[in-house]
């Protein structure tokens, strides 16, 4: 049977949606069939099966049909779904690609994406659930009309509703200008109906009070039960301003002093009064998140800065103050406190002391003033000269002796170490201890235990040990045997030698890197060297080499001198006029078959051998032994599992031998699988004769 081949065009697409009836639910598809060497196939009836798809390859399908297509002077025409149902819509509602089966034969590839026409668009976007059909229940003509202050104005395809300006409630006292709304007079009253006499919307105060707030020329008046104002300051960008959620500033057109401390004698911007009092509460709260440094829940200063105080105050080192002020806190009288504390400079077994203007400080005490090289700040004791800090000795020796060099330096006769100790929860202890030439790190549970060791630093080497203290892996810059950094690591039984073994230098005979391993005895079994005998190529020593990627041993040729583009699977022979170098074969029974094209059939190459830049290399794969996929052809007779294969007239491909006088010399190998007629792929163990 013949290979088709399909040169297809999309010509319309047009689908039914549930608003659009008139749009038909059919697909015009147009194509030429043609041969698989590319020639247009006789005008005639070919049966064609069209099939959607939700993905290119492999997926699941859905809508299909099967139509009998006449091709006419080397094109055919075919409607999808005019003879049934038409295609249903919801077909589109994902991508969808177009498969195509011409006469039962193997589905073409690659498969085809729908896509759509221009006016498809537009169809598309209409949508009866997006329309609006009525308004309030009005439908067709709707008329909008303004209310009491309210404007309409059409202009074009604009319609502005404005309100009306200067108009504001029942009169025309209030202002209104952009977003603000103002009132020259009165009193804003919330809370309450319009008021009657202004006097009467404040409680009554206690016998023997004092003065009375009056309230006649306040501009805004809110009374609540248990709330009265409360006001937010959501967001604040603009630095010009104070960033206050309420802002009160008292202006004075003349000097007016004040008289005193007393209800009606004193000036302030917020005045705040406590009426009526119970146990925990004040005239003024200021609470505060402290979220930032230099933030406090009252703030008092003059008018330009220069002094100011807090109460309930956090300062840039994260302390807290019930009181603060940056300069002299002056008291008249006695002052009384549960406790007091000094922060700067102290520290444990100070004394406070005080110099001739009763200025006071913490100082240490006398007997640790041997002299002033060290300081102590708060938690901190540091030097900023030379010297050495030493523990265990009143001899410190600097790192090279020198005097002006700093050192940390820990000495003992046995076991000099550096202890790590966490206590919560139970006792965990790090030691780095120097023992003897070694520097080790070990771990333990108990103070009264020595340290397991985890890792030691030889001079010149590095290794860490299990749980029992055994080596598993070794970092060494050289050893007895090797001159170059190495690389060892362990098994679960092998302490004295190592199972693998990573060589940076394997000697001045062999100068080249190295990896070698060894199984649980000891022996070595797998090696591997960048420069074997100084050769300057690499070798690898074992004695099972298992390859799992593939399933024949290949060489690699340059493929030319033919008129088809080589592939995977093809028969190919020696080329007489190119040295070294394999063309497709295109004769039956050829002795100079050489094998197949590797890599057909989803089956790898299992070994690929060659030369670089000589006549042993090529840019194909070819088989020489071993299992492939090969390329057949039936038209010499079925081929079943177990012929003897040779070469045929069809270019790259393979067929039955039944003349075996002739097949000696050109036998490619034996089928795997069977191939009753036309052309296909065969598994093959290729085995040249």
């Amino acid at each position: 049977m013949m290979k088709r081949t399909l040169i297809l065009t999309l010509v319309v697409v047009a689908l039914a949606f549930p608003a659009l009836a008139l749009v038909p639910e059919t697909m015009n598809v147009q194509g030429v069939l043609s041969s698989d060497t590319g020639v247009v196939l006789p005008d005639g009836e070919y049966e064609i099966f069209f099939q959607f798809w939700d993905a290119p390859v492999e997926g699941s399908d859905s809508w299909g049909e099967t139509q009998m297509v006449h091709q006419v002077g080397g094109v055919f025409s075919a409607i999808l779904g005019a003879h049934g149902e038409g295609i249903p819509a919801q077909e589109f509602t994902e991508r969808v690609w177009l498969s195509i089966t011409v006469e039962g034969e193997m589905e073409m590839e690659p498969r085809i994406e729908l896509t759509t026409s221009p006016f498809a668009f537009r169809a598309a976007s209409v949508d009866p659930s997006a329309a609006v059909r009525s308004l309030n229940g009005m439908t067709d003509s709707v008329n909008l009309v303004g209310g009491t202050n309210v404007t309409i104005t059409p202009s074009g395809s604009n319609l502005t509703i404005s309100a009306v300006s200067g108009a504001g409630g029942e009169d025309t006292d209030w202002d209104i200008s952009g977003e603000d709304i103002a009132h020259s007079l009165g009193t804003v009253y919330v809370g309450m109906n319009l008021p009657g006499a202004k006097a009467d919307v404040v409680p009554p105060r206690r016998d023997g009070d004092e003065g009375l707030r009056d309230p006649s020329s306040a501009k805004m008046v809110v009374i609540g039960i248990n709330e009265g104002m409360t006001s937010f300051l959501i967001d604040d960008d603009d630095n010009a301003d104070g960033r206050s959620a309420i802002f009160a500033r008292r202006y004075r057109s003349v000097a007016n002093h004040g008289t005193g401390y007393a209800d009606n004698q004193t000036n302030t911007a917020i005045t705040g009064y406590n009426d009526w009092g119970d146990n925990y509460t004040f005239g003024v709260a200021g609470y505060t998140w402290f979220d930032f440094s230099y933030t406090g829940g009252v703030l008092g200063s003059n008018n330009t800065g220069d002094y100011w105080g807090s109460l309930a105050y956090r300062d840039g080192n994260g302390f807290y103050w019930g009181m603060y002020t940056p300069n002299s806190l002056h008291v008249g009288q006695l002052t009384r406190t549960f406790a007091f504390q000094m922060l700067e400079g102290a520290s444990s077994g100070y004394i406070l002391t005080s110099d001739t203007s009763g200025n006071a400080s913490w100082q240490p005490p006398s007997a640790t003033q041997s002299d002033g090289d060290w300081t102590i700040s708060g938690d901190d004791l540091f030097h900023d000269g030379s010297g050495t800090v030493a523990i265990g000795t009143n001899n410190p020796i600097p790192v090279l002796d020198h005097p002006y060099a700093t050192t940390f330096q820990v000495s003992a006769y046995s076991l000099p170490a550096l202890c790590l100790d966490h206590t919560a929860g139970g006792f965990d202890r790090w030691a780095l201890y120097n023992s003897g030439n070694r520097l080790q790190i070990g771990y333990t549970e108990s103070a009264t235990s020595t340290p397991s060791v985890s890792m030691q630093i030889n001079e010149y080497s590095t290794f860490i040990m299990d749980q029992n203290g055994q080596k598993r892996i070794a970092l060494q810059g050289f050893d007895n045997m090797e001159t170059g950094g190495i690389i060892k690591l362990y098994g679960p039984n092998t302490n004295d030698y190592p199972t693998l073994v990573l060589d940076g230098h394997t000697g001045t005979a062999n100068s080249g890197g190295a990896i070698t391993a060894r199984n649980g005895s000891g022996n070595i079994q797998v090696t591997i060297t960048g420069n074997h005998d100084n050769s300057n190529v690499g070798r690898v020593i074992t004695p099972v080499l298992e390859i799992t990627g593939g399933s024949d041993l290949s060489e690699k040729f340059d493929i030319g001198n033919t008129s088809l583009l080589p592939e995977p699977g093809m028969v190919v022979s020696i080329d007489p006029d190119h040295p070294g170098q394999l063309t497709l074969c295109e004769n039956s029974y050829d002795r100079r078959v050489a094998g197949v094209i590797s890599g057909a059939g989803g089956v790898n190459t299992g070994m690929l051998m060659g030369q670089s830049g000589s006549d042993a290399d090529g840019e194909h794969p070819v088989a020489l032994v071993g299992r492939v996929y090969v390329w057949a052809d039936a038209s010499n007779g079925p081929i079943e599992p177990g012929d003897l294969l040779t070469s045929s007239d069809r270019p790259g491909h393979a067929m039955k031998v039944e003349d075996h006088g002739r097949a000696m010399g050109a036998i490619l190998g034996k089928a795997m699988t069977g191939l009753s007629e036309g052309q296909g792929l065969i598994l093959t163990l290729v085995s040249l004769q």
